[in-house]
């Protein structure tokens, strides 16, 4: 698990969509989850940089410390017991969007997956605890929230899941946002969203775009 966090990570980081403060998680048992460290560089990560915390960010493996903003995850999980991974992600294409109001349209296939975002309106930094709570309350049951100027956020029932819809999200975006630069993106109907949903939502298909990042990474 610790080193398909750092292959997540690190192809996040090679495509973009995590900069040099980005953090991902995955639930290690019901108290505890694995996460990089806040000190970590992100594109040379190793498993070595990896930790597990419990759900107040004390330190359970390892011993340098989580991200300051490691409530994301720990509120996440409380709140969601069907969720086994995290990705907060510092994407740019979608934090256009936000810091301009413009609301994420299902412009692609793939985007379809992530639903109507819901976003957390605050550029801050989600580093206490109420935060996180106010994150958790944000996402709801959806699959991702976006932050107003800020970032993303995507979850999963594993770490595949989390990454591929992190990358779906930001691939979406940058279609919205070029297609804005023409004219007004055709948005998928309710219909075509539907058949998406039905067709795209595959474990199979998740892999194969995992696959295709993993294909990326410098081995």
């Amino acid at each position: 698990m610790k080193q398909q966090l750092v292959d997540a990570i690190r192809m996040l980081e090679r495509a973009g969509i995590i900069d040099h403060n980005g953090h991902c998680s995955a639930r290690r048992d019901a108290g505890s989850f694995f996460i990089n460290t806040g000190a970590s560089v992100r594109g040379a990560l190793t498993v070595d940089d990896i930790v597990a915390v419990d759900m107040d960010g004390n330190l359970v493996d390892g011993s340098a410390k989580p991200p300051l903003e490691f409530h994301i995850h720990s509120e996440l999980y409380r709140a969601r017991p069907d969720v086994n991974a995290v990705m907060h992600t510092h994407p740019q294409w979608s934090t256009f969007l936000t810091m301009t109001g413009v609301p994420y349209k299902a412009v692609y296939a793939q985007g379809v997956l992530l639903g109507e975002l819901p976003v957390m309106d605050s550029p801050l930094s989600v580093n206490t605890k109420a935060m996180g709570e106010k994150l958790a309350a944000t996402i709801g049951r959806n699959p991702a929230a976006l932050l107003k100027a800020h970032g993303a956020v995507t979850v999963g029932a594993d770490v595949v899941e989390a990454f591929v819809l992190a990358a779906y999200l930001e691939e979406n975006a940058y279609r919205q946002y070029m297609a804005m630069q023409i004219g007004e993106p055709y948005v998928f109907s309710e219909d075509e969203q539907k058949a998406c949903r039905e067709k795209l939502w595959s474990p199979g298909l998740f892999k194969k775009t995992w696959d295709h990042y993993y294909s990326k990474l410098e081995r």
